[in-house]
């Protein structure tokens, strides 16, 4: 396919984003599937809303879990949007702007190719359900890697407030460290790739409804593996609005040539500056 499409948000949300101060905005890189898959609209379902398009969907109900509390056990998940997290949110750094990070995305995404990963399971991760893949994958770790070091002169420092936050919560040496170097306490080794789908909770029968549920919405869509074909650019417009992916962007088919790397034409990069397929059909 040929790289370079369309936003992936409508005109209506991104146009009135220019007028906006910068400093109110928050991106994130992130893996996600695709929006046609089944496992995409499952999630989105979970959480009641698709961060591709925007549109709020009914919320599952449950047998034993009351429809509020569902509500606020997915609210913090729901507000990100269905993602596995890469380059987790931030504001942009003085003297970068949003056309030279979708740059530096679309070359960052030229780089590498397709990973196919172990099919996901259902798992606890610090007492919040969610989905991750049942094997371990070096690839993946790398790729995580090599983006929080490409994007991170692209994140403006965390505020003193930010920075209290983050070490309120439980935290060992190397990730205080890493959330006072990187902004972030799980990169690198500490990096755990998951799809959250819920808030933190104490053990109980609330949390075995919740595993139930789980277990009935995503049980049959867990058993092929999850091909990573593109990375994906979520904002945030203002504090307090949910993100939303704006744009998606295609990693290289695996070619039978091994040192083949795509090229762009700078006339293309010109003309579009937020190179990228859009996420959902115009």
């Amino acid at each position: 396919m040929e790289r370079g499409g369309r936003p992936a948000a409508d005109e209506q949300f991104l146009v009135p984003l220019k007028k906006r101060l910068i400093i109110l905005m928050r991106y994130a890189i992130s893996l996600a599937p695709p929006t046609a898959s089944p496992l995409w609209q499952r999630g989105s379902q979970w959480l009641g809303r698709d961060a591709c398009n925007g549109q709020y969907l009914p919320p599952p109900r449950f047998r034993g879990i009351d429809p509020e509390r569902f509500a606020e056990l997915t609210r913090t998940p729901a507000h990100h949007g269905f993602h596995a997290t890469i380059v987790p949110p931030f504001r942009l750094a003085e003297r970068v702007s949003e056309a030279d990070l979708l740059q530096d995305l679309d070359n960052f995404a030229a780089r590498q190719r397709p990973l196919s990963l172990a099919p996901l399971e259902i798992a606890l991760l610090s007492n919040f359900f969610c989905l991750r893949p049942a094997g371990h994958c070096p690839v993946l770790q790398t790729l995580a890697a090599l983006g929080i070091r490409a994007f991170e002169r692209f994140r403006a420092p965390l505020t003193p407030g930010e920075l209290a936050r983050g070490k309120a919560v439980m935290l060992s040496g190397q990730e205080k460290r890493n959330l006072e170097i990187w902004g972030y306490p799980y990169v690198f080794e500490e990096f755990r790739f998951h799809f959250t789908l819920t808030t933190r909770m104490p053990e109980g029968r609330e949390m075995d409804l919740l595993h139930n549920a789980l277990l009935e919405t995503f049980t049959p869509l867990l058993s092929d593996p999850l091909l990573i074909d593109d990375i994906c650019l979520f904002m945030e417009a203002d504090a307090g609005k949910p993100m939303r992916c704006l744009y998606r962007f295609p990693f290289p088919p695996i070619s039978s040539e091994p040192e083949e790397r795509t090229h762009h034409a700078p006339q293309l990069l010109q003309k579009n500056i937020h190179p990228g397929y859009q996420c959902h059909s115009a």
